[in-house]
């Protein structure tokens, strides 16, 4: 079992933690690639319907581990494309929400990590930044695909400086959805993907499908793609279940059938 990446599942929600802290979470060659198979294995959990990705000892990532040297037995080309990109892909693929529980640091390829998932809380004490410019470097880890789309120019001017962003200025940017107090961080944080986990499984792969689909599509091809994924929807037992509950006045019990 992976010490530098730690992974639990604990009422539906699988619990991925990057366990680097005294390097603020850099991301060292095997640190990337067990990340990568623990975002594999909680796509094949069943006991999971959504996964929260964060960091240990109060830093989210802090980027890729400049000082690690040489990844052992792998080319470096082979570090970048099968476990840097493989782990952003991972992420976006997983037919489940993924939730970046921001704690301090987000920098370089950390911050990258963030945006790449689907929905990002951050403690009172996240700090983001796109640090790349600073090292004479090029964004990547899918930030210019997924900054402008969130950040509009603000990410635009967050990239080109390099300059960090505390919680507040990232959550009037767009880069994160809400802003919690870092005492109750921990527990607003399991509060949050503990309520998303109730909903139906099916419906929350779906819907995330079909915002990524969205993404590249006319509005024809977006009004077609959801007519198809809603007819599938509607053949299901939780889609049964639902209506019953609501018309029942009490709480679902979906199967994920």
């Amino acid at each position: 079992m992976s010490k530098v990446v730690l992974s639990e599942t604990r009422n539906r929600v699988r619990w991925i933690t990057i366990n680097r802290p005294e390097r603020r979470n850099a991301l060292d060659s095997e640190t990337i690639f067990s990340l990568k198979d623990a975002l594999g294995e909680a796509a094949r959990d069943s006991d999971s319907r959504v996964l929260v990705l964060t960091g240990a000892g109060g830093a989210f990532c802090s980027g890729a581990d400049l000082r690690a040297g040489r990844s052992e037995g792998r080319p470096p080309g082979d570090v970048m494309e099968d476990g840097f990109n493989g782990v952003i892909r991972a992420i976006w693929n997983l037919p489940k929400p993924v939730i970046a529980a921001v704690d301090g640091v987000a920098a370089g390829f950390g911050c990258s990590l963030a945006l790449a998932c689907d929905v990002r809380l951050a403690s009172s004490k996240a700090r983001f930044s796109l640090i790349f410019v600073q090292r004479a470097l090029t964004i990547d880890g899918g930030a210019s695909y997924l900054l402008p789309r969130l950040a509009g120019l603000k990410g635009v001017e967050m990239a080109l400086t390099g300059e960090a962003v505390d919680a507040e200025q990232a959550e009037r940017m767009g880069l994160v959805n809400r802003v919690v107090s870092h005492d109750a961080f921990p527990v607003c944080s399991a509060e949050y993907a503990e309520k998303m986990a109730r909903q139906a499984p099916l419906a929350l792969a779906a819907i995330k499908a079909s915002l990524h689909h969205a993404l590249e599509s006319s509005l024809d091809e977006v009004l077609s793609y959801e007519m198809a994924e809603q007819r599938k929807m509607a053949r299901t037992a939780d889609f049964r279940e639902g209506l019953s509950a609501f018309l029942e006045k009490r709480e679902p019990r979906y199967s994920g059938r």
